[in-house]
């Protein structure tokens, strides 16, 4: 893992709607800009979030088949590679016919030249990172963006967890 998009942090947020200008330079309007935060491949936060998204892809995937009323904005995230580079999207929305994942590249690649915002994907089950989705304005999942927020400062993090209700514990 060479680059996350800190964009992570709000494409399942932007699906639901939710789209109302945050302040100048906050976290928030940094992801709104698609820029990206680069974490070290050895990062242990990362890490543990990436574990916890999948070891809860199959709940996630259930709830997503089969969505209550108030749940919108599903998406998952990959990886996709060019050489030795990777950077992490959001495939939003996206599909499953039995065999393989398809769907939509949420973010805007900065480092990869080979792919564009709104290119269609294909992809297995275990190259799902990360999943996210809405319940009546509250942000499920979305642990990658969670391992981002614990290091950002309080303010900002606090923020963040009030406009969207993502707790940053895992």
């Amino acid at each position: 893992m060479t680059s996350k998009g800190f964009a992570m942090l709000l494409d399942a947020a932007k699906a639901a709607g939710l789209t109302e200008r945050p302040a100048a330079g906050s976290i928030v309007d940094q992801a709104e800009r698609d820029e990206l935060a680069m974490v070290a491949d050895n990062d242990p936060d990362m890490a543990a979030a990436m574990r916890k998204a999948r070891t809860t892809l199959a709940e996630f995937l259930a709830i997503a088949s089969a969505p209550q009323p108030g749940m919108e904005g599903f998406a998952v995230k990959i990886a996709v590679h060019d050489g030795c580079q990777a950077e992490y999207f959001w495939i939003h929305p996206f599909s499953y016919d039995g065999v393989r994942f398809s769907g939509q590249l949420g973010n805007t690649p900065r480092s990869l030249t080979r792919v564009k915002a709104g290119d269609k994907i294909s992809f297995s089950e275990h190259e799902i990172v990360d999943w996210t989705y809405m319940d009546a304005g509250k942000m499920q999942g979305n642990y990658t963006a969670r391992a981002l927020l614990r290091k950002a400062p309080k303010e900002e993090r606090e923020a963040f967890e009030r406009r969207y209700g993502l707790d940053c514990d895992f």
